[in-house]
């Protein structure tokens, strides 16, 4: 079993309790969810526990991405999704098998363990129907089962075809961080005038990191490429509209969509270089839904062509 805790003193209880209740084998511990997607994916466990308060990527989003594993038994252990029946409800739609209190884990050990076993022992009876649970070697490779069949994802997020070159293509032109540069600020504060929209950027996004390079109404500089709008806009390659982000089912649980600022309405357009590599995207975003009009999105694409021939000027790193 995987668990994902960001308190590492809850990690430390919930592999004690394991070990000391017997069965369960503790392969591994993650502090967020990116690694803990990552740990899980790599790993294949029976079992992963999750925290349902992490920072990022709460543990909501991480049972989104983890919706591909339908073999692996997904429990929630937090207070408040196990007191919530909405909440509960909500997360078992997200694919949680199962959410536990982790005071119950504390003051009602047995029912806690008997809940988990029987969780875990519905869903293997289950997983069996389709094809028998995965088993792993000692090395950690797999063997038998259906989920290795299963195609990988990158958290959930669609990747560029051209994915080795565009991140070479970034660190050649210095582009992998958040430095601020007065031309692409020029960029971006005339984007959000000419189009109305209170917040403009211009972002690179490397293996794991959506880089802001430039903002206009907006000072985060970085964040995870998980949460990035323009993950899509760049793996696209073409003009990524999201009319209003609550209701789309790939933005409703990202962050910035569910806490502050509240986006909804995002348009993007990537950014081309003269190879064609798909070198990043400018966005312009509404804590509002409004539309798009096409002449707004014209001068989006063509403002991309400029800012694709200044990087295409810049200086590149010596190989």
């Amino acid at each position: 079993m995987v668990i994902v805790d960001d308190s590492r003193t809850s990690q430390l209880i919930l592999e004690a309790a394991f070990q000391a209740h017997g069965g369960f084998d503790v392969v591994g511990m993650a502090s967020d969810a990116a690694a803990g997607y990552t740990m899980v994916r790599r790993l294949g466990p029976d079992l992963v526990t999750i925290d349902l308060c992490m920072p990022y990527i709460d543990g909501s989003a991480l049972l989104d991405m983890l919706a591909p594993l339908t073999a692996t038994c997904k429990i929630v252990v937090s207070d408040l999704a196990a007191t919530n029946i909405a909440m509960a409800a909500k997360l078992k739609a997200l694919g949680a098998t199962l959410c536990l209190g982790k005071q119950d884990l504390v003051h009602r050990p047995e029912a806690f363990f008997k809940n988990m076993v029987k969780a875990c022992e519905a869903l293997e009876a289950k997983s069996w129907v389709s094809g028998p649970l995965l088993t792993l070697t000692s090395d950690g490779r797999t063997r038998g089962g259906s989920r290795s069949s299963r195609q990988p994802v990158h958290f959930g997020i669609p990747i560029p075809v051209d994915e080795e070159a565009r991140l070479a293509e970034l660190q050649r032109r210095r582009l992998d961080n958040a430095v601020r540069e007065r031309e692409f600020d020029l960029v971006t504060r005339f984007v959000a005038e000419e189009t109305g929209f209170p917040v403009c950027l211009l972002t690179f996004i490397d293996k794991d990191t959506q880089w802001i390079k430039s903002s206009f109404g907006f000072d985060v500089t970085s964040g995870p490429r998980s949460d990035a709008f323009c993950n899509y806009t760049i793996a696209g390659g073409r003009l990524f509209v999201v009319g209003n982000a609550e209701t789309d089912p790939r933005f409703a649980n990202n962050p910035m969509v569910t806490g502050a600022p509240g986006f909804r309405t995002y348009v993007g357009q990537p950014i081309v270089s003269g190879d064609g590599i798909q070198l990043g995207a400018l966005c312009v975003l509404d804590t509002k839904v409004r539309p798009v009009p096409s002449s707004m999105t014209r001068k989006l694409a063509s403002l991309t062509e400029i800012l694709g021939s200044m990087i295409d000027r810049r200086p590149v790193l010596a190989a």
